[in-house]
């Protein structure tokens, strides 16, 4: 089962957003959003959905593009640890005109992709619906999309190419997961690197929840098997579904099975007398000591295992 977007749903969703974006979702739902898995949940969409209005104004920033004419305050506001005040930002850029283009440059040069004394940084600033920085960033988008980002940046900020850009940011960053256990702090640290503009996030989801809730589930599962790529959506979360949510607790897991086996063998090496010559064995304080964290690290994950498959099972609907 998929959730269905209607033009009525979106509308509700972003009422100032411009039509033809609103349109994009609703004619590419079933080619984008459903096989990145987002229309699959409910919970999925919340996420998508309010991290998008945050980040755009709901599609409404002038051609969804960063606005980097920044105040001396405003910059300062954003960077403490680089400025101490407004006249710091003044008294190492000026006050000339352009001077936001030089700061974002100088700012952004040699990060996210960004090649060090260039204009990268005022080049590939925030475009689109998630705001997708930086020339790693948009060589990323061009990989999962194919729209030429690199060479013409504007392209992110298409309209009627927003579910492409949308889906593959959300892919990219593999933020199924991270719905589908209920992690919405893991999430937004996941979308811009830290939890700026949280309480608007999670006041922009509270907001959209009765209006996802009541969206009708669509049975499309003969559309998606005989047109699109990928597994079709599950009434239940497939087993890929539960392993992502929790491929690092079983990660743990396996390694604390190691280690406890490590100090067990070490232990019956000494009761037996194999242990090599040329290598001393670990005290069996020490070895105790390995089995015994091991133990409860391996007990931790399995029960961050188990709750976290609850959660997706829970969310899945």
């Amino acid at each position: 089962m998929t959730i269905r977007l209607t033009s009525a749903d979106m509308r509700a969703l972003f009422p100032r957003a411009p039509q033809d974006i609103l349109d994009a979702f609703v004619a590419k739902q079933d080619a984008v959003l459903t096989p990145n898995g987002i229309n699959h949940t409910r919970q999925r969409l919340k996420y998508f959905f309010s991290n998008i209005e945050h980040e755009s104004g709901g599609f409404t920033i002038p051609n969804l593009t960063e606005n980097i004419n920044y105040t001396a305050e405003r910059m300062a506001a954003v960077w403490p640890n680089r400025f101490a005040s407004a006249d710091a930002v003044r008294a190492k850029y000026g006050t000339a005109p352009g001077w936001q283009k030089v700061a974002f440059d100088s700012i952004y040069g040699g990060r996210m992709g960004n090649l060090p004394g260039t204009s990268d940084g005022s080049t590939y600033i925030g475009r689109g619906g998630p705001q997708w920085t930086g020339r790693g960033g948009y060589a990323e988008c061009e990989q999962r999309t194919g729209l030429p980002t690199v060479a013409q940046p504007t392209t992110i900020s298409r309209h009627d190419k927003q579910p492409e850009v949308c889906a593959a940011f959300w892919s990219w960053k593999n933020l199924n997961a991270k719905a589908d256990v209920g992690d919405f702090v893991g999430a937004v640290k996941l979308w811009n690197g830290g939890t700026n503009g949280l309480a608007d996030r999670r006041h922009l989801m509270d907001g959209n929840d009765p209006i996802i809730e009541r969206m009708k589930n669509a049975d499309t599962m003969e559309v998606i098997v005989n047109n699109l790529p990928g597994d079709p959506p599950t009434p239940e979360p497939p087993q890929e579904a539960i392993d992502e949510a929790t491929k690092k607790e079983r990660s743990l897991r396996k390694a604390a099975g190691g280690a406890g086996a490590g100090g067990g063998l070490n232990e019956g090496a000494k009761t037996t007398g194999t242990v090599a010559p040329d290598k001393a064995p670990v005290s069996s304080h020490v070895a105790y000591a390995v089995i015994g964290v091991a133990v409860v690290i391996a007990i931790v994950a399995t029960v961050l295992i188990v709750r976290k498959k609850a959660a997706v099972v829970a969310n899945w609907k």
